[in-house]
């Protein structure tokens, strides 16, 4: 009998004995129990077969000299794997330089971890989701493996933080590049680009000497630029346009607009913004939002949120107004207008009804100023009949999901290391792009 059988035969012979003497035992204890003695029977074969797989001596990679590195015995490592804990031996092999090495542990990828890929790439998925502590309870729920909340904490940030390096790389490596040699890609008929910023809370130390919205004009959060990329082929039968399905792609971090840029540009390459028929930038009044734009995308049509227009439409029709009717009324037909796309008339007819005093006049100049400079983003009648989205719903639920759901929990303050490493794995898994990185170093 394998080790395997013995220990399931084990649990069941166990069980049987509870049941024949009268105790109650429920069918979550039975499933459970079968899973962890699986767990350990397996867990036996599996550590068997790993220390049994044989280890080549390496050639020293800093002496010039082609001999093998000498055998110095074995070492045992605890590891722990989707069976669990367990003990496995290698080589360690040693030069006369002083340089060391486990070959072994490089082949698993294990080296300086005692985490597998497999609970790293568990663990990664279940942090990106929920809180360190619930990822812990969840994996110990659902898998019967125990890793404690803080080695979860540096098991989901390291992957992050190595996918966020990689991103890194790719960036520069992209604008090391001549144009010619940009990477390209097959042409699709419209792609959109949308990109916005959400405060993330971060430890006070992360806002030092920054001025923010807080009574004594102290910051409390820092903001994530967040960018989403996504394609449309066609349209619906009521002749509205469609986002293929699986198209859509995120990417983001708290930095500087120039940093985001760079980024922006590089995944917007990568998904083939060089052969697109045509390139939709849609996003809110923000000027970095059109700054971006016009440096990275010139030609590409730009469009401002058709509801984060008619929300300054409203504001100002509040403030203006007492009478609810009559802001309805209002409402009603300068949306209108500036569905439409008459802007011109939209302003003149804000301008009648400009209030009294220096904040009335303030404030209307603020907000026909901020049609006036987004006329040509603001044409939604024509955008409408090229059959283009002009609402940024797309980033507005990402900015929710991707950075909302994970980074803004009550209770949360984040370094901005950890929070731009959790960025990097939520948009990995949520473009569908995650690939478990190999770890050079022990999670930290």
């Amino acid at each position: 009998m394998s080790e395997f059988e013995e220990e399931i035969s084990r649990f069941a012979s166990s069980v049987s004995k509870r049941v024949a003497s009268g105790d109650a035992v429920t069918l979550l204890e039975i499933e459970r129990g079968f899973r962890d003695a699986a767990l350990r029977g397996g867990n036996i074969l599996f550590t068997k077969f790993l220390s049994e797989m044989k280890d080549t001596a390496p050639i020293c990679p800093v002496c010039a000299t082609q001999a093998p590195m000498v055998d110095l015995g074995v070492r045992n490592k605890r590891i722990v794997s989707l069976l669990g804990e367990g003990t496995i031996s290698r080589t360690y092999f040693g030069c006369g330089c002083g340089q060391h090495r486990l070959p072994k542990d490089e082949l698993l990828d294990i080296e300086n971890t005692s985490f597998t890929p497999g609970v790293r790439r568990v663990v990664s998925q279940l942090a990106a989701c929920d809180s360190f502590e619930r990822s812990s309870e969840t994996l110990e729920e659902v898998c019967g493996i125990y890793v404690c909340s803080k080695d979860t904490e540096r098991i989901a940030e390291a992957v992050g933080a190595a996918i966020e390096s990689n991103n890194v790389k790719q960036i520069e490596e992209v604008f090391s590049l001549t144009e010619t040699k940009r990477p390209t890609a097959l042409p699709v008929p419209i792609m959109y680009i949308e990109y916005d910023g959400t405060g993330v809370p971060v430890m006070k130390r992360e806002t030092s000497g920054r001025k923010g919205k807080q009574e004594d004009g102290t910051a409390k959060t820092r903001e994530a630029k967040l960018g989403c990329i996504f394609t449309q082929t066609g349209l619906n039968d009521k002749g509205e346009p469609v986002r293929d399905k699986n198209s859509t792609t995120y990417f983001g971090a708290i930095e500087t607009s120039d940093e985001f840029g760079k980024r922006l540009y590089m995944e917007a390459l990568q998904r083939g913004v060089t052969s697109a028929k045509k390139v939709v930038v849609l996003g809110d009044g923000a000027k970095w939002i059109w700054n971006l734009a016009d440096d990275n995308f010139p030609g590409a049509v730009q469009i401002v949120d058709l509801y984060h227009a008619k929300e300054h439409i409203y504001d100002f029709i509040k403030d203006t107004f007492s009478d609810e009717d009559t802001r309805g009324a209002k409402n009603k037909e300068w949306g209108a207008l500036l569905e439409e796309g008459k802007i011109q008339e939209l302003t003149a007819e804000m301008t009648r009804y400009a209030g009294i005093g220096e904040e009335a006049e303030e404030r209307l100049e603020r907000e026909v100023n901020y049609f006036k400079d987004n006329t040509k983003r603001m044409q939604y009648g024509d955008f409408k009949k090229q059959g283009l989205f002009v609402g940024s719903g797309v980033i507005e639920a990402g900015c929710k999901n991707v950075i909302g759901k994970r980074l803004k929990q009550s209770g949360m303050h984040w370094s901005v290391r950890g929070a731009n490493a959790i960025t990097s794995l939520r948009c990995s898994i949520l473009s569908g792009e995650f690939k478990l990185p190999k770890l050079k170093s022990k999670p930290a």
